[in-house]
């Protein structure tokens, strides 16, 4: 109690179900009973109960405060008092000995400790070697490159005919991936993606090798809008399986295609730029033409349009808006020589 009142806003006001306040905070559930107990000449009744588990108090015969979690953080508290930041004190050492003359080998890692100190509970923890997080399964990251424009790394002084020689029957994880379809024709079912569920990537021989044990995912590298052909390609392999050549990526129902993008557009993978030709145009019914150039340049930057100059033939006359008239002002022409 704090000035006559409770620190902890009991009693509760009665609530017919469960709701989120505005700071992100539950609100339980009270229903109002009639219930009540007499405690020194006070009701106490349903709006002065903690939130409890009728299960746990009988296991435990004490009291355990229930909580309901609901935010991103509930992970940092329900582990923060198992595994909680460690204290740290520093502590300086130093010799007294002033009046000494003779020449001292002065060790510095020992003048100076930084120290921590573990709470009983993470004690515990470290000792038993208990994990705190778990990830399963695991995640192969795999890459992926145009014909001919693999990585290939080399120094500033290596000469160029031993780059070449020392590249060159190297395969990439890409074109390794060519070969293991040409190999084992009964897993030409899999997509790129889905490659590492049955396959192991050696990065030592430069292969893919059946899976014998474990499980694992694949991802592919992430590659914005604006990178041209090599987006396209990304957006192809989440659907193309059993690929041999580059050339079969492209290749759709017998039909090849000269780009990637053509064999998007045949699969209907491709969204056009309405979204964002709408939202030029709702943002100019409020904001001004310089605002509405400094969003078409923040899309541009961003590589989050496919085909910008679609957008711009669109939306031109919106994002012009307002250049004549400063001109005309910076010039000082009246705009009564026009009409």
């Amino acid at each position: 109690m704090k000035e006559g009142r409770c620190c902890k806003f009991f009693p509760k006001k009665f609530r017919h179900i469960t709701t989120i306040d505005e700071h992100g905070y539950p609100v339980y559930r009270r229903k109002d009973d009639g219930l009540f107990v007499l405690k020194y000449g006070h009701k106490l009744g349903n709006g002065n109960v903690v939130p409890y588990s009728p299960l746990l108090l009988m296991r435990y015969q004490a009291h355990v405060n229930i909580k309901y979690c609901n935010k991103s953080n509930s992970i940092k508290y329900l582990f923060k008092y198992v595994n909680k930041g460690p204290n740290r004190a520093t502590m300086k050492i130093t010799n007294k000995e002033n009046d000494s003359t003779e020449m001292r080998i002065i060790d510095e890692i020992k003048r100076y400790y930084d120290c921590t100190y573990l709470s009983p509970c993470e004690a515990v923890w470290r000792i038993y070697g208990f994990d705190i997080h778990h990830r399963w399964p695991a995640v192969q990251r795999l890459t992926f490159h145009l014909q001919d424009q693999q990585t290939i790394l080399f120094k500033d002084d290596d000469r160029i005919d031993d780059v070449l020689e020392r590249n060159d029957n190297i395969n990439t994880m890409f074109l390794a991936w060519f070969e293991a379809n040409k190999r084992y024709e009964e897993r030409r079912n899999l997509t790129y993606a889905e490659f590492p569920t049955k396959f192991v990537w050696m990065s030592q021989q430069w292969q893919w090798k059946p899976r014998k044990q474990g499980y694992s995912i694949g991802r592919l590298t992430y590659v914005p809008p604006g990178s041209g052909e090599c987006y396209y390609m990304r957006i192809l392999l989440t659907k193309q399986k059993g690929c041999i050549n580059h050339d079969s990526i492209k290749t759709i129902n017998g039909k090849k295609f000269s780009t990637y993008q053509e064999a998007c557009q045949e699969l209907g993978l491709l969204a056009d730029e309405k979204e964002f030709i709408d939202a030029i145009k709702e943002a100019s019914h409020l904001a001004f033409g310089n605002q509405l150039r400094r969003l078409f340049v923040s899309l541009l930057i961003m590589n989050t349009m496919s085909k910008p100059k679609g957008v711009w033939d669109a939306t031109w006359n919106l994002l012009a808006y307002g250049i004549l008239y400063q001109k005309r002002k910076d010039l000082k022409i009246s705009s009564t020589k026009y009409k």
